[in-house]
């Protein structure tokens, strides 16, 4: 299979749902926007010229992916001190950070599941409200295993290390949209896509990496002109990031496919 084929095949199904690329601008956007606001800063980007990425880019897509000091607003860590709404452990933050989690699962489940039926059936507005709410769920409690080890940071910065362990469950979210079965299933499907498929997944991370490393050479100078470069950068990662999301999970769609139909030939028949 070659990667590079399957990146550029998913440009014409993207252009079909081109709407859906809005969502990640503003919730960039969005988050810089009020960041600034309320913590009374202008946001500036650190100069860079190029950084070399290997791993896949979240979907949806965040120009954080390439300037890796763009402010969160809910939480953020550097090596001197938390930053964000939620610096320390109460009540209210967890309260508010479980809303947050709530809220982006729905977005976060829309949108894939837009990106998971472009090309291979019309998708309108109505199918993101739809589908966003049908695996809502299931992506609230993906995230939540993703906010766990964040959350232990507060009681020793060490923690961090645990949110490596993510890495294994990188496929789950493809499977949430692609495969029709239970949670339980979803991540069994996306852990063992993972390890039946370790060479091709670096081979993705890597040509994936660097596609955006290159994009980040224009990125960064972007950045430096202020809020409406930033704008243009955020645009530019939304794009070539959701063709990268489509590519990745068409990918596990056709190799997971191809497996299960092998495993059913070489199963006897009772």
């Amino acid at each position: 299979m070659s990667i590079t084929d399957k990146f550029n095949e998913q440009f014409k199904a993207i252009h079909k749902v081109i709407w859906i690329i809005l969502l990640p601008i503003i919730l960039d956007i969005g988050e810089l926007h009020l960041y600034e606001r309320i913590f009374k800063t202008e946001y500036e980007p650190i100069s860079q010229l190029f950084n070399l990425k290997i791993g896949f880019i979240s979907a949806p897509p965040s120009i954080r992916y390439i300037l890796e000091d763009f402010p969160s607003l809910i939480f953020q860590y550097n090596p001197s001190n938390f930053r964000g709404v939620i610096n320390q452990i109460n009540l209210a933050n967890l309260l508010l950070l479980l809303s947050f989690v709530l809220v982006t699962s729905f977005l976060f489940g829309g949108y894939l599941s837009v990106i998971s039926q472009a090309g291979h059936k019309k998708v309108t507005f109505k199918d993101f409200l739809q589908d966003g709410n049908r695996v809502w769920f299931k992506f609230f409690i993906l995230n939540l295993l993703e906010v766990i080890p964040f959350l232990l940071m507060f009681i020793k910065k060490e923690y961090a290390y645990f949110s490596l362990v993510y890495i294994v469950l990188v496929y789950v979210q493809y499977s949430i949209v692609v495969d029709k079965v239970s949670l339980i299933e979803n991540f069994q499907f996306g852990i063992r896509f993972l390890l039946q498929n370790l060479r091709l997944t670096i081979r993705m991370a890597i040509s994936f990496g660097i596609l955006f490393s290159l994009v980040g050479i224009v990125i960064h100078p972007l950045a430096k002109m202020g809020l409406n470069g930033i704008v243009l950068g955020s645009v530019i990662t939304a794009y070539f990031g959701a063709v990268i999301n489509k590519a990745v999970l068409e990918i596990y769609r056709e190799v997971s496919q191809n497996q299960s139909e092998q495993i059913e030939e070489i199963t006897p028949k009772e």
